[in-house]
């Protein structure tokens, strides 16, 4: 059974608007050389202050991966003679259009980076601040229709915004040299890469990158935080909303799902090789359309919504990016210790939310709940998914079937599973082995600047959804909303901005208070530790702390010793 239902309302995941960022009626030409070439850019003004802000669009951090390199590692760009314009995004990635299924967008020609400062004073040394962006692995862009850098820009910091691969292109495996695995996360240590090189002839300091993201921009994150290949590339991160350890930021099955995607385009091979170029030799918009349709209902229950996603790899004879499980690199210390920000919003699953009209379905496969790391540390026979399902029809709906009416518990169970254990389980290993300080936040604030309930029509009148915290980060200049001067919303955005920034520049999202941050955010430690974000921003302990202990004794036996943590 398919529900393309679901996966129209969670590609919220990543907002791929059509609408594209104007330049700007006001704006002037600027030029900046790097080691390649000349860019030519332009200078505008911020969207709430005027501050100055110089703006780089498309830029290229490495070769196009088109044609037979689609499935390889990205290459060094080479240098270009005259001058490059980079006054326009650059194409996104090949994907499914979020607001119409049936519809594509982009192309393989698409690893471009856009740089916004507000200094280009190569002596500058600022802080630099490198965005991932969400979409399931599946979707999105990091362009400024959405994600637009004018409040992080007018904190005096350098920020960055990086397209990568998706999909299928991004993150094939074939567990050998023909599709070696996770090019989509080795384009963005590339494009790290290429701010370590670059970013001082934009006023940046490579010394003081902070990477952060939110939903598979956060897990990108955290990926980089257990990666050997983003050792040393960044000295602090920031994951919102997205954790490594869950559904659907793992997958345990990607060879047999390369294969799989191959039979439904008609090739059908158990060579990888034979594979590979048949795949080439299709459109990456077919492979998408034939990628979105191979989950099933039951199998996104857990949070699998789309098949292709970070996998372990193999040597191969090239770099590799996630040598082994996350749940084992987490729990056995293999972590790039830098200073860390990690939480999530209030209500995420409220983006789901419509998706309970399944309850029927729900009812019959309540198993489909329980997500696939349960079996990694040995087949569990029926009677303890069995036990599991009792625990968790007991806990979020009173030991009975679903229904309709059951919206609020089914967005808690939903946003448990996509982010609450994962979230905690993370952060309680990370703590036990990391030098660095963590903080933790919850972000409680509903506001007007929270805009995603809308987009998708949801039909509640309160909540905290998913990535609603990111209105009050960014300028979505496909919209053109700003707050209004003196309201709660400009608040936030001031308090939002000035906490991340001051990471960025400190390693402590708190290290004075101001009128608009009032609160000290105290590390999180072993005790748990958490700021709740919102107006009246306070210091709690242990976020859904009933709810974690509840996962903790499902997962007792993944989490191992770590279990005695969450008892």
């Amino acid at each position: 059974m398919k529900n393309r239902g679901i996966k129209l309302v969670v590609a919220i995941f990543g907002l791929a608007l059509l609408a594209q960022n104007a330049n700007g009626a006001d704006s002037t030409t600027v030029e900046v050389t790097i080691p390649k070439g000349t860019l030519q850019g332009l200078e505008t003004q911020t969207a709430l202050n005027g501050v100055t802000m110089y703006s780089f669009k498309g830029v290229r951090y490495a070769a196009p991966a088109t044609g037979t390199r689609k499935f390889s590692v990205a290459e060094e760009v080479e240098a270009w003679d005259g001058v490059y314009d980079a006054t326009q995004h650059g194409s996104r990635c090949a994907q499914i259009c979020v607001a119409s299924y049936s519809y594509y967008i982009g192309s393989d020609d698409c690893l471009f980076l856009n740089v916004y400062t507000p200094n280009l004073d190569d002596q500058a040394s600022l802080p630099v601040m490198i965005w991932f962006h969400g979409g399931d692995y599946n979707f999105g862009s990091g362009d400024s229709d959405v994600y637009g850098p004018d409040y992080i820009v007018e904190n005096g910091v350098v920020m960055v915004s990086v397209n990568y691969r998706l999909g299928a292109v991004g993150f094939l495996n074939t567990k050998d040299a023909a599709a070696p695995g996770n090019v989509g996360l080795k384009d963005q240590v590339a494009a790290m890469r290429w701010v370590q090189d670059n970013i001082e002839y934009f006023g940046g300091d490579p010394g003081r990158v902070t990477i952060f993201g939110d939903a598979s921009g956060a897990g990108s994150v955290q990926y980089h935080m257990i990666s050997p290949l983003s050792a040393g590339l960044f000295a602090h991160a920031i994951a919102q909303s997205g954790t490594v350890l869950t559904t659907w930021s793992i997958s345990y099955t990607s060879t047999a799902d390369a294969f799989a995607l191959g039979r439904v385009l008609g090739i059908n091979t158990t060579d990888s090789t034979e594979l590979v170029n048949g795949l080439l030799n299709i459109d990456s918009k077919d492979i998408a359309r034939a990628a979105f349709g191979m989950t099933t209902t039951k199998e996104t229950m857990a949070g699998a919504l789309f098949v292709f996603r970070p996998s372990v790899e193999v040597d191969v004879g090239q770099d590799i990016y996630l040598p082994a499980d996350p749940w084992q690199l987490l729990k056995t210390g293999q972590i790039n210790d830098v200073p860390y920000v990690m939480g999530f919003n209030k209500d995420e699953a409220i983006i789901i939310a419509t998706s309970i009209s399944n309850a029927e379905f729900f009812n019959s496969n309540f198993d489909g709940f329980l997500p696939v790391e349960l079996n990694l540390t040995a087949s569990r026979d029926s009677e303890e998914i069995s036990e599991d399902v009792t625990k968790l029809r007991n806990f979020y709906f009173g030991g009975n079937n679903i229904t309709t009416n059951d919206v609020l518990p089914y967005i808690e169970l939903q946003s448990d599973i996509y982010f609450t254990y994962g979230t905690a389980f993370s952060l309680k290993i990370m703590a036990t082995y990391m030098k660095s300080p963590i903080y933790n936040y919850l972000f409680t604030y509903d506001g007007q600047l929270g805009f995603f309930k809308k987009f998708f029509r949801i039909n509640m009148t309160s909540g905290v959804a998913h990535a609603d915290e990111t209105g009050y980060m960014f300028y979505p200049a496909a919209l053109g909303i700003t707050p209004e001067i003196g309201s709660t919303e400009e608040k936030m955005v001031y308090a939002m901005t000035r906490m991340w920034t001051d990471f960025a520049k400190y390693g402590n999202p708190t290290p004075c208070l101001s009128e608009n941050v009032t609160t000290i955010w105290d590390e999180m430690t072993i005790d748990g530790n958490y700021l709740d974000i919102n107006p009246d921003s306070f210091m709690d302990q242990n976020v859904f702390n009933d709810r974690v202990k509840l996962w903790a004794s499902i997962f007792k036996n993944v989490l191992g010793d770590y279990y005695s943590y969450f008892e």
